[in-house]
């Protein structure tokens, strides 16, 4: 929806400026000027719809595909990622679900959600939460701030992320508490606390395996980068309910890195 949007005020910018100005040697100037009109375009689409994102529930069907629709528009047109996804039958539906995935780039969130059939929010680091527009955006779908210098106010998130996940809004969680290493894609840390969010709302685990993030801020800024995302069948939590945390996240640990080892 937005990437057809996008592309329907690009074209006839271009189309216009053609016909107020018909010099062909100026048609890459129309081009360029028309992809930033698609832009502003975009931007003001998303100020007009924010009364309707605050007053609207995280894990509305509207806020779903608005999100969705925006992610799918970054991957193309802004991040140049090409997606290609197996697995996606295994993402319930509807229930309690936590979602655990390997970290490799900035821009991870927005490829799972790209390719995801439901609501999710995640937990980005404070700092986006400077950004003006998106950081009430990521309010709006349900994110919640990590901010690694106050414990206390982690702790409050992670009340809050469980609350989320109980009421049914699936939240993605990348247990390595952040970029460890681009040098490899393998989930480098297993770390027992980031499963407390899943344990504690009882809910089912999804592991994702993202391949080919970790060279995304090495690519020449005008090079596409093709993204595979494998989605592993649910670990229902009546199979891990007697697992410790740690113990929880060694089994996701080797799940999500054995499609990178194959």
């Amino acid at each position: 929806m937005i990437s057809i949007l996008f592309l329907l005020v690009w074209f006839a910018s271009v189309y216009l400026g053609y016909l107020l100005v018909p010099i062909w040697y100026l048609i890459p100037a129309w081009i360029i000027l028309g992809f930033i009109i698609g832009l502003l375009v975009l931007f003001l689409l998303l100020i007009l719809l924010m009364p309707v994102m605050k007053f609207t529930k995280p894990n509305s069907k509207f806020k779903y595909h608005l999100a969705k629709s925006f992610a799918i528009f970054l991957n193309i047109f802004i991040l140049r990622i090409v997606i290609t996804s197996k697995g996606r039958k295994n993402i319930p539906k509807t229930g309690k679900l936590t979602v655990y995935a390997n970290h490799k780039s900035q821009t991870d969130p927005v490829i799972i959600m790209s390719i995801f059939n439901r609501g999710l929010a995640f937990t980005p680091k404070i700092s986006l939460y400077k950004i003006p527009i998106l950081a009430q955006y990521m309010n709006y779908i349900g994110c919640l701030p990590i901010d690694r210098e106050d414990n206390r106010r982690t702790a409050k998130t992670m009340i809050e992320a469980i609350k989320n996940v109980e009421k049914g809004h699936a939240m993605l969680i990348f247990p390595e508490a952040g970029i460890k290493s681009r040098e490899t894609e393998l989930m480098v840390d297993a770390r027992g606390g980031a499963y407390k969010i899943g344990t504690k709302a009882e809910s089912d685990f999804l592991p994702i395996t993202i391949i080919g993030a970790s060279k995304l801020a090495t690519r020449k800024w005008w090079q596409f980068s093709k993204i595979k995302v494998y989605v592993h069948p649910v670990i229902k939590h009546e199979e891990v309910k007697e697992l410790t945390t740690n113990e929880l996240a060694d089994k996701m640990f080797d799940i999500i890195n054995s499609k990178i080892k194959e």
